[in-house]
């Protein structure tokens, strides 16, 4: 069975590519929604959704960083993916009205270790099935 391809869609300049890194970085500037949109324009050409693309709560969503992993698809379109990312986009809409945090190490931080995590499950995920 051949390794799948991944890829990590983020605007945190603490995730880069370097020899050390075994995935490829999509680095897009801008705020959790362009990552959202580069993310859902890549959903559309043959690849899906691996990650949440919601964080676990309303404070780091109010962040400036987000970080998703997407997977080479055997289909062009990832409908599920897709349904899910606007989805988001719908709550970051409401949720980043409110007060959103200017760009910091701590946030980025925290994004990184979530980055981490995702992969870590996914890994998991990929050793049993």
């Amino acid at each position: 069975m051949a390794e799948k391809i991944l890829q990590i869609v983020t605007n945190n300049p603490d995730i880069y590519w370097s020899p050390e890194m075994p995935y490829g970085v999509v680095f897009t500037e801008g705020s959790p929604m362009d990552v959202l949109d580069k993310t859902e324009e890549l959903l559309q050409h043959g690849w899906r959704l691996l990650s949440a693309p919601l964080p676990p709560n309303v404070p780091i969503m109010r962040g400036p960083y987000r970080s998703l992993v997407i997977g080479e698809s055997e289909s062009k379109f990832d409908k599920d993916g897709i349904i899910a990312i606007e989805k988001a986009r719908d709550r970051y809409l409401i949720e980043r009205q409110k007060n959103c945090a200017e760009p910091q190490e701590d946030f980025a931080l925290i994004d990184r270790q979530m980055l981490q995590r995702a992969l870590r499950d996914i890994s998991i995920l990929n050793s049993i099935s």
